[in-house]
């Protein structure tokens, strides 16, 4: 992915430097992380890990089921709360893909849980993405990654769309779900150790600077559950990420 020059965009040079000052102490695995480029692109793919003839810094990539092999419908842009092309002024709600490198777009890693699973990871899947398509009227499914309780990564919305996922929040937040309800139960070890690779490699790639979970930007909500709650500030520690809603720079559109 070619990145252009930031040399004259001081908030962009100041985030990054807060990303690099909370990561300090992990910073030669972070720097490695930072070259695993290969998902971000507006095609959905497969990420895949790799063999033993790959590079050293391709080992942090995590493993990604693309939206073609888990059975994902087609985005709709009929869809009633989200149709159409993003246009200011004229259609705020609107499918709004993001321009030019996605470091300058991110800032915060939102973190959600479905409150429901079904019989495997590819059925609740299908289940949000349906739910997201029918009764919320999106066109697609909201979240740019699902994780399973055995730990297999998914492919959601391209991370080059903006989600739906966090009201008043989602320009600039990177919404990973963990499939499930966990208001009383914490997710399998499995499911856990794939949110930490995954948000180290989204942490690094993205240079986000804060991981939050969704309830502590929309009150009205217990998402992402307590049993995930309790872990996260450890978990933003872990991943030279601040914990919490300050890190979020609003930038139109704020949807």
């Amino acid at each position: 992915m070619q990145r252009p020059s930031h040399t004259n965009q001081p908030e962009v040079s100041r985030r990054r430097m807060l990303r690099k000052l909370a990561a300090a102490g992990g910073a030669a695995a972070l720097a490695a992380l930072g070259a695993a480029a290969g998902l971000f692109s507006q095609r959905p793919r497969v990420v895949v890990l790799p063999n033993e003839a790959e590079s050293s810094e391709d080992a942090f990539r995590p493993r990604i089921v693309s939206r073609d092999e888990w059975g994902a419908l087609p985005v709709d842009h009929t869809a009633r709360n989200e149709g159409g092309l993003y246009q200011s002024g004229v259609n705020p709600e609107g499918w709004y893909e993001y321009a030019g490198d996605l470091r300058d777009s991110y800032q915060t890693l939102v973190v959600h849980h479905s409150a429901f699973y079904k019989a495997d990871g590819r059925a609740t899947l299908l289940e949000a993405q349906r739910l997201h398509r029918r009764d919320r009227g999106w066109a697609d499914v909201g979240y740019h990654f699902m994780l399973d309780v055995d730990g297999v990564i998914y492919e959601g919305r391209n991370l080059g769309v903006r989600g739906v996922h966090t009201q008043g929040r989602n320009t600039g937040s990177a919404g990973v779900c963990l499939l499930g309800d966990f208001r009383f139960r914490a997710p399998t070890p499995a499911q856990w150790s794939a949110l930490v690779v995954l948000g180290r490699w989204l942490a690094a790639e993205l240079e986000l600077t804060h991981l939050a979970a969704h309830s502590q930007f929309n009150e009205g909500t217990v998402c992402p559950g307590a049993r995930v709650i309790e872990q996260l500030s450890a978990l933003a520690d872990q991943l030279g990420l601040g914990y919490g809603i300050d890190g979020y720079i609003p930038a139109a559109p704020r949807l």
